[in-house]
Formats: structure tokens, C-alpha cells, sequence
């Protein structure tokens, strides 16, 4: 795995850019100030030097989701 490497994460049913060309540092942040607004779905390219994550915003039927 690639220390310079980078993620996207993109946002599925519109196809919105949330986060372009990250480190894995910033995806981090991104996702502790925004783990209640998407979900993960499934990262493409998982082995090279730029991940794409696809994340939701409709909550998955499979999750245990309790509402606030």
C-alpha cells in the first residue's frame, strides 16, 4: 500500500463529490464529523494509489439504526 495514497468519496444515488483526492487523514475527519449523515457502501480500486469509497445517505436496510 502507497503512503502517498488517496481517497474520494463520492456520494452514490447523486454521484457528488464529497471529498476529492484525500489523505487518509482527512477521510478520517470527514467521516468523525459526519458518521451520522453517510454510510458506507463499498470502496472500488481498494489496492491502488486512489480509493473511491461510495457512501449513502438513505439509511441501509441491514443496519440497526436507532432514530435520535
Amino acid at each position: 500500500m502507497s503512503a502517498n495514497r488517496r481517497y474520494s468519496i463520492i456520494l452514490e444515488h447523486t454521484g457528488q463529490v464529497l471529498l476529492e483526492q484525500a489523505s487518509l487523514e482527512q477521510v478520517e475527519a470527514f467521516w468523525d464529523a459526519n458518521d451520522a449523515l453517510y454510510f458506507g457502501l463499498r470502496i472500488d480500486d481498494a489496492l491502488s494509489d486512489h480509493a473511491t469509497v461510495f457512501v449513502t445517505d438513505e439509511i441501509p436496510e441491514d443496519e440497526d439504526v436507532v432514530p435520535a
